[in-house]
This record gives C-alpha cells, sequence and structure tokens, in this order.
C-alpha cells in the first residue's frame, strides 16, 4: 500500500531529488536507510544500558580465527 503525501523542499533538495528519475522509490530508500539507521541506534542504546556487549566472532571463536575468517570474507 502506498499513501502520497506532500513535501516542500528546498529547491536545490528538490531539483537533486527529481534528477534521480523516480522521485517517490529514492526518497523512500533514503527514508528506510534513516530509518533502519536510528532503529541500530536506538538498539545500541537499549543493549548498553542493559551493559550487553555484541560481538562479530563465532560462538567459541578466538580472536586470531576471527581475523582469519575477516580475511577470508574481505578477498
Amino acid at each position: 500500500m502506498t499513501v502520497n503525501t506532500t513535501m516542500s523542499l528546498p529547491d536545490d533538495v528538490a531539483a537533486f531529488v527529481k534528477a534521480k528519475g523516480n522521485a517517490s522509490a529514492y526518497t523512500a530508500r533514503i527514508l528506510r536507510q534513516q530509518m533502519l539507521a536510528e532503529e541500530l541506534q536506538r538498539s545500541a542504546w537499549v543493549r548498553a544500558e542493559a551493559d550487553i556487549t555484541a560481538t562479530v566472532a563465532e560462538p567459541g571463536e578466538n580472536e586470531e580465527a576471527t581475523l582469519e575468517r575477516w580475511g577470508r570474507v574481505a578477498g
């Protein structure tokens, strides 16, 4: 489902969005990125408040193995 919304934008911003072709799709993509960023920020705050430390290591993996795995992924 979609909702039509009217926004007032400064001239330079409006020209930039129009130049992207499908202004609605471009705006939706940018706003979704911002929504995700804000959700990740809230999640990080909640984890910090709960003193939860996130790790990128696999369970039982030492630091050397983690760095080796990262190297393989990075190519």
